[in-house]
Order: structure tokens, then C-alpha cells, then sequence
């Protein structure tokens, strides 16, 4: 696998928050996963699902979920020599026909054949076949040490809409291994053709993770509940060491921000907004990105480079008095984490033709 000359992570940010009105929920992580982690992802998307489409649908996609996420668990790669591909990869966009999941972990050249074999086979047999196939392997198989022998992959794509996808992927002496799958929103409208393409954006997103050491990017509309389902997922994923306690505080005063003032373009409850945690020399990054009113632009750069300009002691003064006045401590969100986070807020605006202005922020954490 040939990774891509490094993509800015403002770039990332802006390019996924642009689709949100044809992709509206995102969420990719990579690295090493367990039950906690495991549990927040089921729980973070539960929650949008919900919001977005019919309990049926939603059903099918949290069942999928769940034999996906223990697969990978199982299966992911170890590497203590601080591989880019130790651990696996899970990512779920809601496209405008169906839901694509994608699940990945590197292999070795022996496991790779073994998988080959049983994903063409699975690939090539009817609805009716493959229950056939299932009953099969259930009744004659037996199980393996590791789960059921290929139980698993069938079931998977007794339940998905169309064909399973995937790809091998070479790379440090052995391959990263893609599957993917798709569950239709509206069957009548479901093209398993272009969905069929779906592995390659989820390939392409995890390439662009893999340039810019991306950990997480959430895309969807932003509320109470899972702003809080986010900080909890950012916990666990970097398990709450004393380098990175808190972390998770700073991602809700951020994702908070966008929550209360983004602009929305749709009719949805919640705001349209990205959230990137990115793994950086000297820490961790954390971005926001959301869609802001035209005209706004100069207001809020005045802002943010009035923040930036104040001395520690200066933004302690000014939250003080804030806290201490009768007027609550509105506003103060932005100074807060500038305070914490020590660095200067990175920022920018990009405007694309005629779209709407999109607005992104980076907070440095040491």
C-alpha cells in the first residue's frame, strides 16, 4: 500500500463536511479496539440511526455492526513497533441509498488465501444458496478456536443488501485487508452498482487517515447526547492515560461550540458538524468543523485573533470576571480552551464558488 503525499487535516475536515447533505452521518476510527470502544461506537450511531431512518433499517445496521466490530476485535493486528496499521479500522457512512460499513485489519500472506477462498465463495452464491451454505457450515463445520469457520462472513452477507465487497491491500510483508458492506435504506431504490463502488471512498478515507495520523473523524448532527457518546469514545480510545486524562473535556467544550453555533442548512435537530482527533509529535490534535452564516466571516476571525493575542493572564482575568458577574459565563468557550490547551486556536475559512462559508478549528493538547 503506497500511502499518499500528506493531506492537510484542514482538507480532510472540509472535503467530508461539505457532503453532509448527501452523507449525513460518519463515523471512521482506527487503531486498537476492545469492548469499551467497541461499545461507545454501537451507542454513538444507535443514536443517529434513530434520528435518521425507520427502526427496521436501523436494526439491520446495529445487528451488522455488532458481528462486524466483534470480527475485528478478534482478528486485529498487534504490533508494539508502532505500525500505522496495528489494530483494525471501522468506518460507517450513511450514503444517499444505503449504509456502508467497512472493516479492515492487516493479514498475513497464508491468512489472506484462507479469506480469499471463502469471501468468493460467499460472493458467488444467490440468497438461496447462501442459506443453504449457512446451514452447512453450521451443521458440518464446527467451530474454529477463533469463532465460527466463515459463520460469521455468511451471516454477514445473508443480511446486507447485495454483494460483500473486498479488497487486499499490499503492505509490510503482508496485506490490509478491506471488507465492506451495504444495508439499503429504501429497497426499491437501492443500486447495487454504485454501491458497489463504496469501498473504494471508505479505502480512499482511510488512506487520507493514514497521511495525517488521523485517530477518529465524526461527521453528523451534533446534540447533547452525542457530543457526550463522542467524549466517552475519545476515553476509551486512548484509555484514559495520564498524558491524555481530559481530553475528552476539551472535545465537548469544542463539539459543543459547533452544536450551539453552527449554521444548518438542514431540517434536522442538531447542527451539521466534523470532529477529527489526530495524533501529532508532540500530542494530539483535535478539529471541529461546521458550516457558518455568509457575512460572518470577518466577525469571527476578529474573534478568534483577539483570543489568540491574550496573555494567560489576561484570559484567566476575563473567565474570572465572567464567572463572577451576574451575566453567566457566556462566551467564554473559546478562551477556555485556549487556556488549556496552552497553543494559539489554528483556524480557517474556506470558501468554495458559491457555497456556504465552512469554518474549522484546531486545538493543540501537549
Amino acid at each position: 500500500m503506497t500511502l499518499p503525499i500528506n493531506k492537510s487535516a484542514y482538507d480532510i475536515i472540509y472535503s467530508t463536511g461539505r457532503k453532509i447533505e448527501t452523507e449525513q452521518f460518519l463515523f471512521a476510527c482506527r487503531g486498537s479496539f476492545n469492548s469499551s470502544i467497541t461499545d461507545n461506537i454501537l451507542f454513538l450511531t444507535e443514536g443517529n440511526l434513530l434520528k435518521l431512518d425507520s427502526p427496521k433499517v436501523a436494526k439491520k445496521v446495529y445487528y451488522l455492526m455488532v458481528e462486524g466490530l466483534q470480527n475485528i476485535t478478534r482478528h486485529q493486528y498487534h504490533d508494539d513497533s508502532g505500525s500505522p496499521f496495528d489494530g483494525a479500522l471501522f468506518i460507517i457512512n450513511r450514503r444517499e441509498q444505503a449504509y456502508s460499513i467497512t472493516y479492515g485489519n492487516w493479514v498475513s500472506a497464508a491468512v489472506k488465501e484462507d479469506l480469499e477462498e471463502n469471501l468468493a465463495a460467499i460472493v458467488s452464491k444467490d440468497v438461496v444458496e447462501l442459506k443453504e451454505y449457512y446451514m452447512e457450515i453450521l451443521n458440518n463445520s464446527g467451530f474454529s478456536s477463533k469463532g465460527g469457520a466463515g459463520l460469521g462472513l455468511v451471516d454477514m452477507a445473508r443480511k446486507s443488501s447485495g454483494k460483500l465487497s473486498f479488497e487486499f491491500a499490499p503492505v509490510n510483508d503482508g496485506f490490509f485487508y478491506y471488507l465492506n458492506l451495504n444495508i439499503a435504506i429504501e429497497k426499491d431504490d437501492y443500486d447495487e452498482e454504485a454501491a458497489s463502488a463504496y469501498i473504494h471512498d471508505a479505502i480512499k478515507l482511510h488512506h487520507d487517515m493514514l497521511a495525517c495520523d488521523a485517530q477518529i473523524i465524526f461527521k453528523g448532527l451534533l446534540h447533547e447526547s452525542n457530543v457526550n457518546h463522542l467524549s466517552n469514545q475519545i476515553d476509551s480510545t486512548l484509555n484514559d492515560s495520564p498524558e491524555t486524562r481530559g481530553m475528552s473535556s476539551v472535545m465537548t467544550e469544542l463539539l459543543r461550540n459547533v452544536a450551539k453555533h453552527a449554521y444548518s442548512r438542514l431540517n434536522h435537530l442538531g447542527k451539521p458538524g466534523v470532529f477529527m482527533l489526530q495524533k501529532i509529535a508532540e500530542g494530539f490534535a483535535m478539529y471541529s468543523g461546521n458550516f457558518i452564516s455568509d457575512g460572518k466571516q470577518e466577525l469571527v476571525e476578529r474573534s478568534l485573533n483577539s483570543i489568540n493575542s491574550l496573555s494567560t493572564d489576561q484570559l484567566n482575568d476575563i473567565i474570572e470576571k465572567k464567572h463572577a458577574s451576574d451575566s453567566s459565563s457566556e462566551g467564554t468557550g473559546l478562551m477556555r480552551l485556549r487556556k488549556i490547551s496552552g497553543h494559539e486556536i489554528g483556524y480557517e475559512i474556506k470558501e468554495y464558488d458559491n457555497d456556504t462559508p465552512y469554518f474549522i478549528l484546531k486545538i493543540e493538547l501537549n
